[in-house]
């Protein structure tokens, strides 16, 4: 589509002169990726000191250590900045020099680069010693920005090309929104689950014993907490002995918990200290008043800006949904890594992949998907599909951050990781063909497993009976899906559409990988054989007398997995895709909570998107809602109890919705490496008005739409050199765009008007 842009050159000359009547400077520093990397700790607590040597030489405070000898630097640009052409960095070994504009370790001198980011090129750094950094740019060659605000960071004393920078856990102090007296207790309510520890202030003439009681779930219609809430619904209680006078007490958490114990575990740091998760507690036999100031919940996450996102729009459960799995997201931080929630604190790589996505969504962190993309790559699960997903987290992980050194650290890894040893001549690969050896185990580093070595296909969990088998069928089932289980009833083959079809996107992101790391000879192997992959898939498992996918390759059935998976990475053709959206439509919400990031991905994509928002608002027992709706404050391991009874009340692969609102709803995500380009391409169906705000390393952007029977208009903000991609619908009135305020020229393209190539800055599209 062609675009006249006389109007976008107007925009960007006013622009240019609004920033020669005002100063401006760059803001939002970064030291290798991280937000605060002169945060100054103790025992989880922010202290109000400046990191500098002398801090640091204590050594009893937690430091948001640095873990590479060349960090990356990132900034953020101001919101004006419209041709940004070159930088300076200035690296001081003290505070002093670098206010005087002296960089006695780097000056980058002026580097003519449209990029926010820099690798740290300097005389080397010492370990254990504070360092101060700060950052100018020039705007078309004439302008030239103010120097940001120094940043302090520190190299670790292990630093190493292993691992990654994180920041430490943080401890809040929260006082509980309700403390109500009861015939038997005093209850205590903190309005949402949390992970963290909890201490009361009481007072006893005598010494004397009390109960107290923390859990998640209350019973229903009383105020009492449920003693029996289910297998990983956590409930404990502990009786404390009180001294004589008034006194503080730390209430003291099982040792060992109804958890999966083993060493791939991930377990709390020291200086935090041991968490447990709860929403209520209730003291009984504690004679004297107990008031609000005299409970205190200590809430452990990791560093979560609250302001970096908002969504609101006209459906009011959708926006109580965005709320719940916002929280979730933070909630779930607690121990610095993506773990399946309290029930085995472990990483699994498909939970990874759904909760890095849905943080993104909702703050510009990536300091834990680092770590956790480090630790699957080398403690990985058994699932086969499982293992495809290293490739799509490394993917997400350049995209968001423009980092390359984890792509490029371990390129070698995510080959491996493509499967491809599995693969025949067909193209496609399988588990059963006997091609699962102790050499193959060995470079997928699943050595460690002993007698479970293989991998295995899941499709989606829990895929069997539940303890004691289905007797009561109707129980477990409901009345909302065909199939027991929460794979739609797939009928396992040799080869399997579902594995296959995530097998071709991983082919499909390492073409692009091995692109940006100049790795020629494998851009070909990866396309061709991606290629293969696509040409057996049709030949395979698409039925040709309707187009649909069938589960494998001697089965006629039909799984809404097989034909979500298959519409959601590419391999529809385009004549059959109305025929699987709608078949994917007919079945619901018959996956689970995992499956439903396939299900609505390929729903947006592909023309779906006013049924993916009617599932994300449903209210049906399948729903987020219903996890509310149960009780829960974090989203859920399953749909609901009778579904899985083992299921935990915080497990953050349940957060799906978050990634999807930002993604595909509202249509905001990163087109290059970094987010130096975005996409803005909404597709809000019938809402009224929707308004986001998301936040990238280039910085935040905002989008509100709103529709009326004539007009869908667009507010914009896109981050200062970033460039947009939009997408406006263009089926009202009269079908002409307006751009703030001034009728443009541009060609309708399938119902939308496509503006490629942006100009940062706050804009107002309309069609009208």
């Amino acid at each position: 589509m062609k675009l006249y842009y006389s109007l976008f050159a107007l925009i960007s000359s006013l622009l240019l002169l609004s920033c020669e009547q005002k100063s401006f400077k760059p803001n939002g520093l970064r030291t290798d990726l991280m937000r605060n990397s002169d945060y100054v700790g103790l025992n989880g607590k922010k202290q109000s000191l400046l990191l500098n040597d002398e801090v640091l030489s204590e050594g009893r405070y937690e430091i948001a250590k640095v873990q590479s000898q060349n960090p990356l630097f990132n900034w953020i640009l101001d919101d004006q900045s419209q041709n940004t052409v070159a930088f300076q960095i200035l690296v001081g070994s003290n505070e002093v020099s670098l206010k005087k504009n002296t960089g006695d370790l780097w000056d980058s001198g002026k580097t003519n680069s449209k990029k926010s980011s820099a690798l740290y090129k300097g005389a080397p750094l010492q370990k254990n010693k504070v360092y101060y950094w700060k950052i100018r740019y020039w705007e078309n060659e004439k302008q030239v920005s103010e120097y940001s605000d120094p940043k302090a960071f520190v190299v670790a004393a292990d630093s190493s090309n292993e691992k990654f920078s994180q920041e430490p856990l943080i401890a809040t102090e929260q006082y509980p929104e309700k403390v109500e007296k009861t015939a038997q207790a005093y209850f205590i309510d903190f309005k949402k689950d949390a992970f963290a520890k909890l201490k009361l202030e009481l007072t006893s003439k005598n010494e004397d014993s009390i109960l107290i009681s923390v859990g998640e779930m209350k019973q229903k219609n009383t105020l009492s907490i449920d003693s029996i809430p289910g297998k990983n619904i956590r409930f404990h209680k502990s009786y404390l002995k009180l001294k004589p006078g008034t006194h503080w007490y730390e209430i003291p958490w099982p040792t060992n918990p109804k958890r999966a114990m083993n060493r791939f575990m991930i377990k709390m740091p020291e200086y935090i200290g041991e968490v447990y998760p709860f929403r209520y507690v209730e003291v009984k036999g504690y004679s004297n008043d107990l008031k609000t100031d005299q409970v205190i919940r200590t809430v452990v996450n990791y560093t979560f800006e609250e302001s970096a996102s908002s969504f609101d729009c006209s459906d009011e459960i959708l926006n109580q949904i965005w709320d719940f799995c916002k929280y979730s997201m933070k909630a779930t931080s607690f121990c610095g890594y993506y773990v399946d929630g309290d029930r085995e604190r472990i990483p699994y790589e498909a939970d990874a992949f759904i909760n890095q996505l849905s943080h993104y969504a909702v703050d510009a962190e990536y300091g834990i998907a680092r770590g956790s993309m480090k630790h699957l790559l080398f403690n990985p699960t058994w699932p086969t599909e499982w293992t495809l997903y290293n490739i799509l987290m490394a993917w997400y992980d350049y995209l968001y951050t423009g980092d390359i050194r984890f792509i490029e650290n371990y390129y070698e890894e995510l080959k491996i990781k493509t499967l491809m040893e599995l693969s025949d001549d067909s193209g496609l690969i399988s588990t059963l063909t006997g091609k699962q050896t102790e050499a193959f185990f060995e470079r997928l580093h699943k050595d460690h497993w002993g007698k479970n070595n293989n991998l295995r296909d899941i499709v989606d969990w829990p895929q069997a009976a539940p303890p004691g088998g289905f007797e009561n069928l109707e129980h477990f089932m409901g009345n909302e899906k065909e199939y027991p289980g929460e794979n739609d009833g797939y009928v396992y083959q040799t080869y399997n559409a579902v594995v296959n079809a995530l097998y071709y996107g991983a082919l499909t992101i390492m073409e692009k990988i091995a692109f940006d790391l100049d790795q020629k000879e494998d851009v070909v192997l990866f396309q061709s054989q991606a290629q293969k992959v696509k040409i057996a898939f049709i030949d395979y498992f698409q039925d040709k007398t309707n187009g649909l996918i069938n589960d494998g390759e001697d089965t006629n059935h039909k799984s809404q997995h097989a034909n979500m998976f298959a519409l959601t990475f590419g391999l529809v053709p385009e004549k059959d895709t109305e025929k699987v959206v709608a078949y994917v439509q007919q079945k619901k919400m018959a996956c689970s909570v995992y499956g439903s990031q396939i299900l609505l991905e390929g729903l947006f994509d592909q023309g779906g998107a006013q049924h993916g928002i009617g599932l994300m608002a449903a209210t049906t027992e399948r729903s987020w809602f219903n996890m509310i709706r149960y009780g829960s404050t974090i989203t859920m391991e399953a749909w609901d109890k009778r579904y899985k009874p083992n299921l935990d009340l915080n497990h953050a692969w349940g957060g799906v919705p978050a990634n999807i609102i930002v993604r595909k709803l509202m249509g905001v995500e990163p087109m290059t490496p970094g987010a130096q380009k975005i996409k803005i391409h909404p597709k809000t169906g019938t809402l009224s008005h929707a308004s986001l705000k998301t936040s990238f390393i280039t910085g935040e952007v905002s989008v509100e739409s709103k529709q009326t029977d004539n007009s869908y208009s667009l507010r914009i903000k896109i981050p200062g050199g970033v460039k947009g991609d939009i997408l406006i619908p263009a089926t009202k009135g009269s079908k002409k765009l307006y751009i703030n305020g001034k009728i443009t020229e541009a060609h309708i393209e399938k119902d939308h008007f496509h503006l490629s190539d942006f100009p940062s800055g706050s804009h107002f599209l309309e069609v009208k």
